[in-house]
């Protein structure tokens, strides 16, 4: 055998500590498993292949999903369509009802609201940890209720969750030939159905194509000529077309159903449908079958579009339904009916999930071979280093075994989590084994060897690993995404690591014994053992020219700065004092990532917009969109449109993502944008959104009082804009009223015995329509409604000569009953739990734009508001700030823990303080590599922290424990420190480097397709653990001695002072109080 176990100095004989001769509760538990396994190694393999097999089920069955439920945070959004309608009315008739009913339901986190002329949208944000479902099925209830109060012509409510299992499994972009004549039927029939008929499918929605309708326009010159108004006509219709159960008759000894008809067999015959004496509806009006009018445009890759958005079940396994929805989707087309249709498949999250998922895989494996690259240096050994790899394996298969049965899924977390233990879970296993050798190579037997070498080093592995798990708890402590991000990762990593501690117990200890012999020279054949030896000799050169100096300086400055222990202390100063400079330009980004392979752009128009001027408007931003296309590397890209407002959105290519991040991106699309009085860019959301520009500082008011609102947000606005630095207020050009109102004259509506709300209703029906029963043609019913044709309802000459009937007078026109006016109202009104708000968006000179920020603030914080208005800065720093206080929170609570956890296992209140200033020592390596490389420090980044912190006391606890032993055995503290240092050498760089080097592909990795970047959270761990390792050999000892003396002192303090004796200098310390110190 070639060997591994390098010289150690000769150590007293002198008779084991109590504690080693009789074994303490760890010790003996230890050697119970490895006698178990030695003894009953059949029972043990059983078990190993047991384990093997279950975890081969689990890995099949196992769910996978791209984000985890919850990730993009809990909501639930509410829209009611209501066309042409006026802000304050819909807020008044359909916004508040629903908040009202809405603002009951059970763990609501906050509520806003958008009215406009196209209805009412509501958005619901739940506190974490609600059950959506349950959440999902009240609001519905409380819908239903609010339905009550709406106005007769709303009919239809949407109802979407926007928590993950909202996010679309696949969306299909479908542009459609003019020749075809209907459409609509055409994809529901050959498209939408099959899709929802595959298993695993909950519902597929085709947005952007709509029913054909029959449309019935009315001629109001030749019904007023008969008599009639579109009233009547309405409410004639509206009683016919139906079919309707009547009961049951009897016709001898049978019951039959009695069921009233009164369907039209065709259109044809619709129009022959009687209305007066010798007068049918086709004397009247005009009958249309076509698509309805669209205020609205979709355009995928510069075509008119159509997207058919598929939903999955909840329980359904995400790859297996994309793969059946990509499989149909090939079949469709090669379908011949199915010609006059360009379809693609813009975003497919099966494909998402096996690329994020397999980027982290093919990241852990190579951080697998990486690691026992590491440990084939340290140990030049092929059957030791294949023994301690194989634990990794091992642990991850039982990992994946308790995931499987307590419901977890494998998605873009639980799986990192799992990556991220690839070099840690050798750590226990490398200690083992090479305890092992070492007592088999200064002469114990294997049973032996295996026996007392696990059971020396139990208890520091199981502390070391139980430190480790423990920081995850404080996930229960904390809240936000701190607690989401912590409770996804602490069961795979948890598991996986107290797998590993078993695995290094049970089976590590019989892979050894059955490999050891008494010469261990098994080679196998001369060529293998020739290249063995040479790459041995190899490796042992590198390891004496490298890693033997370095652990042999190491000792000679230890020695030095346990001589001068103020040195070390100054050094320590500077060092950290230094790093607390470079941390402050750390820049900490706690918000969710913002990276993806996707953008979207808002675009905002100026009131009084027509569709078709809109239209235009958007052709030249998808110029923009088509120019960058090969740039940029576009999968697809997407341009959405109504009159006022639009998105421009799509995806890049996986594999050449663009060098420039996603926000780079977009702001330099921005600039390339058309520019028009009035068009405001958006990164985001409505009034929520961050505006593409750096020199935008927004400030948004609430109040119950629109009104009063508006004129207090005109005068903080002047006042604002006089602010040194603000350049001006940015808002849209003078607009013209873009409201008339129809003032209802009650005296002389009374008069002539009409009510109001027939006048409303008149001109309703006019120029919105009325809705009637469906039409059937054979299997499906289609839409009817009737109204005035344009040419009857275009101007405002054409409203004022509508005929309103009267109980008096017969027909009386409109403008002898009401009295137009041209009103300025809000286009949109926006609430935030129920109080409305407005933005102030005001223009900052870019060159001095922190310090007119500062300036703006200060005088916010003077400003003297009327009752009722309160003021708000939209940012994230809040939300973020929160976040940092919890992530702060969970670290504390781990120190803590570990602190506790420390003093139960070594039962001691000071000596757990040498072993937490590895801490700080690990923050060093974490600010300095972020400083240096320019990189933020992020959400992620944080959770490495934390985990750093019950990572890196391991070395201290490996390092302490065994000083504990050798002074235990009779060493003086200084050489127990020196012994104890060069001994620990060793497996300290040997579990520090594989754990580093394991980081390496992960740190690299390609950023995932929900926008998780890696490369912090690896950063953190190289950082932090590399600097650790390099000061715990220096700094744990040099804290021992301070902790120690400290101990000493306190101890004869106490002696003194309850005893009345003073202790002397070589008394060992009694049991009791002095003890526990």
């Amino acid at each position: 055998m070639v060997d591994t176990h390098e010289p150690q100095p000769e150590e007293p004989a002198v008779p084991s500590a109590p504690g080693e001769k009789d074994g303490d509760t760890s010790e003996r538990m230890s050697n119970f498993l490895t006698r178990f396994s030695l003894e009953r190694r059949v029972t043990v393999l059983v078990l190993f292949f047991t384990t093997l097999v279950v975890g081969l089920i689990a890995v099949m069955r196992i769910p996978l999903e791209l984000i985890p439920r919850g990730f993009e945070g809990d909501s639930i959004r509410v829209d009611v369509p209501w066309r042409d309608a006026p802000a304050r009315e819909v807020l008044d008739k359909l916004t508040v009802p629903l908040e009202d009913e809405l603002s009951t339901v059970k763990g609501l986190n906050q509520i806003r609201s958008r009215s406009n002329d196209n209805g009412a949208a509501v958005f619901l944000t739940f506190k974490q940890g609600v059950d959506m479902d349950v959440a999902y099925r009240e609001v519905r209830d409380r819908v239903e209720r609010a339905r009550a109060q709406f106005p007769d012509d709303v009919e239809r409510v949407f109802l979407s969750k926007q928590d993950t299992s909202g996010v679309p499994v696949a969306v299909i972009g479908v542009a459609v030939d003019p020749s075809i004549s209907d459409a609509y039927n055409l994809i529901q029939k050959n498209v939408v159905f099959p899709f929802k008929r595959l298993e695993g499918i909950a519902t597929a929605n085709m947005d952007g194509l709509e029913e054909k309708e029959i449309l019935i326009e009315a001629d109001r010159g030749l019904l007023e000529a008969h008599g009639l108004n579109i009233y009547q006509l309405s409410q004639q219709l509206s009683g016919d077309n139906f079919s309707q159960a009547s009961g049951h008759v009897r016709e001898g000894s049978k019951k039959l159903l009695l069921r009233t008809v009164a369907r039209y067999a065709d259109i044809e015959e619709l129009s022959q449908r009687p209305i007066a004496d010798n007068l049918v509806l086709s004397d009247v009006a005009q009958i249309k079958y076509e698509q309805p009018e669209r205020d609205y445009s979709i355009r995928v890759n510069s075509k008119p579009a159509f997207a058919l958005v598929l939903l999955k079940e909840g329980e359904a396994n995400t790859v297996d339904v994309s793969k059946r929805i990509a499989s149909t989707f090939e079949e469709m087309q090669k379908d011949p009916r199915l010609s006059g249709l360009e379809m693609a498949l813009l975003f497919n999250q099966g494909d998402l999930i096996e690329e994020s998922l397999s980027s982290l895989v093919s990241s852990g494996r190579i951080g697998i071979l990486l690691a026992m690259v590491v440990l084939f240096f340290f140990l030049r050994r092929f059957r030791m280093t294949s023994i301690i790899a194989l634990s990794i394996p091992l642990s991850l298969v039982m990992a994946l075994i308790v995931m499987f049965f307590v419901g977890e899924t494998l998605n873009i977390l639980t799986l990192l989590g799992l990556v991220i233990c690839i070099g840690l879970l050798v750590d226990n296993s490398v200690v083992v084994a090479e305890n092992v050798h070492r007592w088999y190579h200064d002469g114990a037997s294997k049973k032996d060897a295996c026996i007392r070498g696990a059971g020396e080093i139990a208890l520091a592995i199981t502390m070391a690993t139980l430190t480790t798990v423990i920081v995850f708890l404080p996930v229960s402590l904390v809240e936000g995404k701190a607690q989401f991000f912590l409770l996804r990762l602490s069961i795979p990593i948890s598991v996986s690591l107290l797998a590993s501690l078993v695995v290094a117990l049970v089976f590590i200890p019989l892979c050894t014994y059955l490999t050891l012999s008494e010469k261990d020279l098994s080679y196998g054949s001369a060529t293998f053992k020739t290249l063995h030896l040479k790459l041995n000799a190899v490796l042992r050169g590198l390891y004496d020219r490298t890693l033997e100096p370095l652990n042999h300086g190491y000792n000679q400055v230890l020695a030095y700065f346990l001589r001068r222990r103020v040195d070390l202390l100054l050094l320590l100063v500077i060092v950290l004092g230094a790093t607390g400079h470079v941390a402050k330009e750390v820049k900490v980004v706690a918000g969710d990532p913002e990276e993806s392979n996707r953008f979207e752009i808002e675009i905002s128009l100026p009131q009084g917009t027509s569709f078709v001027e809109a239209q235009a408007f958007f052709k030249r931003v998808e110029k923009v969109l088509e120019n960058n296309e090969e740039k940029l590397n576009l999968t697809f890209y997407m341009v959405f449109h109504r009159s006022r407002y639009g998105r421009a959105q799509g995806s890049f290519d996986g594999d050449k993502m663009p060098d420039a991040n996603v926000k780079e991106i977009v702001k330099d699309l921005a600039a390339q944008m058309p520019k028009k009085p009035g068009v405001e860019y958006y990164f985001g959301e409505n009034e929520n959104s961050e505006e593409i520009k750096e020199d935008i500082y927004n400030v948004v008011l609430y109040s119950d009082d629109i009104d009063q609102l508006d004129q207090t947000a005109d005068d903080l606005e002047r006042a604002l804009t006089k602010v040194e630095g603000v350049i001006g207020a940015k808002r849209s050009a003078e607009l013209p009223p873009n409201e008339m109102a129809l003032q209802v004259d009650r005296d002389r509506a009374n008069q002539v015995g009409v009510e109001p709300d027939v006048i409303a209703a008149v001109v309703g029906f006019a120029l919105r329509g009325s809705a009637l029963p469906r039409f059937r043609d054979e299997s499906r019913e289609i839409p009817v409604r009737v109204r005035f044709k344009e040419s009857d309802r275009e101007t405002l000459d054409h409203l004022n000569t509508f005929s309103v009937p009267t109980d008096t007078q017969g027909f009386l026109p409109l403008s002898a009953l009401t009295e137009a006016r041209m009103l300025q109202t809000p286009t949109s009104i926006f609430r935030r739990n129920k109080q409305i708000s407005r933005v102030i968006s005001l223009e900052l000179d870019s060159e001095d734009v922190d310090k007119t920020r500062t300036r703006l603030r200060k005088i916010l914080g003077d400003v003297d508001l009327p009752e009722g208005l309160s003021f708000s800065i939209p940012t994230t720093s809040s939300s973020d700030e929160e976040d940092l206080r919890n992530m702060a929170m969970a670290a504390l609570f781990s120190v803590v823990f570990i602190y506790l956890l420390m003093g139960l296992l070594f039962e001691s209140f000071i000596l757990p303080l040498s072993i937490i200033c590895t801490i700080p020592m690990a923050s060093i390596g974490v600010y300095w590599i972020h400083f240096l490389t320019g990189k933020s420090l992020d959400m992620l980044g944080i959770i490495g922290m934390i985990l750093l912190i019950g990572v890196v006391v391991n070395n201290g606890i490996v390092l302490i424990d065994y000083v504990i032993r050798l002074r235990g055995r009779g060493f003086d503290r200084s050489k127990a420190l020196l012994t104890a240092a060069d001994r620990r050498f060793r497996p300290i760089a040997m579990t520090a480097l594989t754990t580093i080097i394991g980081m390496i592909p992960l740190t690299f990795a390609k950023q995932s397709s929900m926008g998780l970047d890696y490369m912090s959270f690896g950063m953190t761990l190289i950082g932090g653990m590399t600097t650790a390792t390099v000061l715990t050999l220096l700094v744990v000892p040099w804290a021992y001695t301070i902790f120690d003396d400290f101990r000493e002192r306190f101890t004869a303090v106490f002696a003194e002072a309850w005893l009345g004796r003073r202790r002397q200098p070589n008394e060992p310390v009694g049991e009791g109080s002095e003890a526990a110190l």
